[in-house]
């Protein structure tokens, strides 16, 4: 099981559309995903919830009552499946606490869902704090993939997130692997390059060389309550993203404790 945590403090940065839509490049591969919306905004969940998805079984019974992640796995009907978040786990943190045994915890569900499907491939759609929520995410994570739009103020925020998963390295006792996604990119505009430039000046090979760009298709695929895949396969913007699933796959062999997304 391959489990990406789509994280970064700066909200609007695309977390939640990259979170879809990889899924969806990831499942046009014949491979079996899992969404987990951890965050109590719920957007991702928004997306569906007109659907039929059932609203009352969400991420934080896991939490509160022990409900099994496999049990909350709900499927949907473009054949991703998804647990569903609720403005209930922001009661985390003050519930439950920022102990090991709150932190852990979903590492361990993760496992146990892993044992009932062990070819799931699964990203969490992290919430834009560092809250426990978000850190366990990261606790339980292969990859944290972190989505950058291409503005200045971006920057610094990558720079903020880069300093806190250092920090948490040492109780860990390993080294967090993060990959940095530019989103939201304009070809047309030179704020877009100067941004790359300085990502990498930063980061070096940790900024993936795939891009999102801005594109209609994204914004409407949502809006009708797709992936960018359903709205429209051909489109710049589902090439864009099979293009990190590719890279992702690159990337995934060289993670210490991940099943290979190839696999």
């Amino acid at each position: 099981m391959l489990k990406i945590a789509i994280f970064n403090q700066k909200a609007g940065v695309g977390s939640t559309t990259t979170a879809l839509n990889l899924a969806a490049a990831i499942q046009r591969k014949k491979r079996q995903v899992a969404l987990l919306d951890m965050d109590p905004q719920a957007r991702l969940t928004e997306i569906y919830k007109h659907t039929g998805l059932d609203t009352q079984q969400h991420l934080f019974k896991f939490y509160q009552d022990a409900t099994p992640l496999d049990s909350l796995c709900q499927p949907l009907r473009n054949g991703l499946q998804l647990i569903a978040a609720s403005a209930e786990l922001m009661k985390v943190d003050s519930q439950f606490g920022r102990g090991p045994a709150t932190l852990n915890k979903l590492g361990q569900g993760l496992a146990t869902l892993a044992a009932a499907q062990p070819s799931l491939q699964v990203l969490m759609d992290c919430c834009p704090y560092l809250g426990v929520i978000s850190l366990s995410a990261v606790f339980a994570s292969d990859l944290v993939l972190i989505p950058v739009s291409t503005d200045y103020l971006s920057i610094h925020s990558a720079v903020k997130m880069d300093k806190a998963l250092n920090a948490l390295q040492p109780v860990l006792k390993q080294k967090i692997q993060r990959r940095y996604l530019l989103t939201r990119a304009d070809k047309r505009k030179a704020m877009t390059a100067e941004v790359e430039q300085e990502m990498r000046r930063l980061f070096g090979n940790e900024v993936l060389m795939s891009k999102i760009y801005e594109h209609a298709a994204l914004t409407e695929s949502a809006r009708m309550g797709q992936h960018v895949f359903e709205y429209d396969a051909d489109s710049a913007a589902a090439q864009d993203y099979m293009a990190l699933f590719y890279e992702l796959q690159d990337v995934s062999k060289q993670l210490p404790r991940a099943e290979l997304l190839a696999a």
